[in-house]
């Protein structure tokens, strides 16, 4: 079953990874959402790619570029090849927080806060280290401090989480 965003009640955007490099984001923003009452989408920082979009398009099969919902759910991730972030919706699941997931096209943080509005998120979690990657990434996405930049052109809360010591 595939999940369409509601516009009714608040969400928590998370930022995360297939390889969980943000554990600590993601595990607040759960946090977070099951205290509110509110429920979770998880984020893919790391979705866009030059090889292509995440999603179906017209190109991969005639029609398919129409059924693609505004929100996934664990088997339309298992779907579209991402085991990992579909594991981690249902870690979220089980913690009793109604979880989601979204794989953006576009990179960086202004498609991020552009995406997060559009979908009527009332709280952004993201890592104080999304730069982490180095270079390549901010010539990506044109800046060189992603997390300043959704704290300042985001409209809703944003919650800022620090990497822990024992996270790699």
């Amino acid at each position: 079953m595939n999940v369409r965003a509601r516009r009714d009640g608040g969400a928590v955007l998370a930022v995360t990874t297939d390889d969980d490099r943000f554990r600590a984001t993601r595990v607040e923003a759960v946090r977070i959402a099951a205290g509110d009452g509110s429920r979770l989408i998880l984020y893919d920082w790391d979705a866009p790619s030059v090889l292509g979009d995440p999603l179906p398009s017209s190109w991969s099969a005639e029609g398919t570029d129409t059924d693609v919902p505004s929100e996934l759910d664990e088997q339309a991730l298992e779907a579209a090849g991402r085991s990992a972030i579909a594991r981690q919706v249902r870690e979220a699941r089980r913690a009793g927080v109604q979880a989601t997931a979204w794989l953006p096209s576009d990179p960086g943080p202004d498609a991020m806060v552009r995406w997060a509005r559009d979908h009527g998120a009332s709280t952004i979690v993201i890592p104080d280290d999304l730069d982490e990657r180095g270079k390549l990434e901010t010539v990506a996405v044109g800046t060189s401090d992603p997390t300043k930049t959704v704290a300042e052109g985001s409209p809703v809360r944003m919650v800022v989480v620090p990497k822990r010591e024992t996270e790699h």
